[in-house]
């Protein structure tokens, strides 16, 4: 073998080494690990960005709420101004006001089991479709009735969430309706009207004596106090707060109303209505829905006023044509 030979073939022995390493070189060069670690930004600057943009959309959030807050003020004042006729009251209404929503199990009244539907996470829940709507419709003829009958009804509600809704109701049913919405019931309203109620109707007589014939005696202050003020209906909607209330109007024979919840005894009120009296959205939805069973029962109390007087005028043109 000539040296030339030896030479060439040494040289192609080494090539493929010089390319392996040359290759090997560059891919180590494109991936070079910097010294240096990257620099990653830290979650603490991460969460001061995130609370910067809050605050700069803090307006926006902001009116966003107030809207919502004037929306659900503007509901409850559609609530009391425009309740529902009694033909429009659903399960899904009551169901919406929560009126399902009991107490603890361990205060429900025993006399209270007929009415639950179950216990959830313990609390009771009260059947809404089988005890609270057909309640609720017995009171709505009931409260129809009454009104047909001129009767009077009495509106009980001392929480200061409930006076709205209290007045509102009392002055859709005109001269038949009368509310307590005080602080507390006053004791005696109904066992004792003559003493607790004869100086202020003893003020009204006397700004009225000045229309009297002559000869004409006012009537005894006791006497009207004792007749006027004896209502036909005493509705209550925080039974636990005014139970003296209802102990009253039993003494007196006067039939009452109620909402009552899982820790009040149903025995105690002649038309009971189970359904959570803890919530003002209840009580209004089922003190409107009442409400509009008086008006209906006072409208056809005076279209029936109207039909007998147009009768006796009728007969009294007959009478002076014969």
């Amino acid at each position: 073998m000539s040296m030339w030979a030896s030479v060439r073939r040494s040289v192609l022995r080494a090539a493929p080494r010089v390319r392996a390493r040359t290759v090997t070189t560059e891919a180590h060069d494109a991936f070079d690990i910097p010294e240096e670690p990257i620099q990653i930004e830290h979650a603490d600057a991460k969460i001061a960005r995130e609370e910067a943009q809050r605050q700069r959309h803090a307006p926006a959030l902001a009116d966003v709420q107030g809207t919502e807050s004037a929306a659900e003020r503007l509901v409850r004042k559609m609530r009391r101004t425009m309740p529902l006729e009694p033909h429009q009251l659903t399960l899904s209404h009551l169901l919406a006001a929560t009126a399902q929503l009991g107490h603890a199990r361990s205060h429900v009244q025993r006399s209270y089991e007929p009415y639950l539907y179950g216990t959830r996470h313990g609390m009771a829940v009260i059947d809404v479709e089988r005890a609270t709507l057909p309640a609720l419709r017995r009171a709505v003829h009931v409260v129809r009735g009454i009104a047909e009958n001129d009767g009077i009804i009495l509106i009980v509600g001392t929480r200061p969430e409930l006076q709205p809704a209290v007045r509102a109701a009392a002055a859709r049913l005109g001269d038949n309706g009368f509310h307590v919405s005080t602080d507390r019931w006053v004791p005696g309203v109904l066992t004792n009207a003559p003493k607790l109620l004869a100086p202020a109707i003893q003020h009204s007589a006397a700004r009225h004596a000045e229309h009297l014939s002559e000869g004409e005696e006012a009537p005894s202050t006791s006497k009207l106090a004792s007749q006027l003020y004896q209502p036909d209906l005493v509705i209550v909607l925080n039974p636990v707060d005014n139970i003296n209330a209802l102990r009253e109007a039993t003494q007196c024979n006067i039939p009452t109303m109620a909402i009552v919840d899982t820790d009040v005894d149903p025995r105690a009120v002649t038309y009971a209505i189970p359904a959570n009296d803890d919530s003002p959205r209840v009580a209004e939805l089922i003190l409107g829905v009442l409400s509009k069973a008086g008006q209906d029962g006072l409208r056809s109390l005076h279209a029936a006023r109207e039909a007998h007087e147009k009768r006796m005028r009728s007969r009294k043109r007959r009478a002076q044509r014969s």
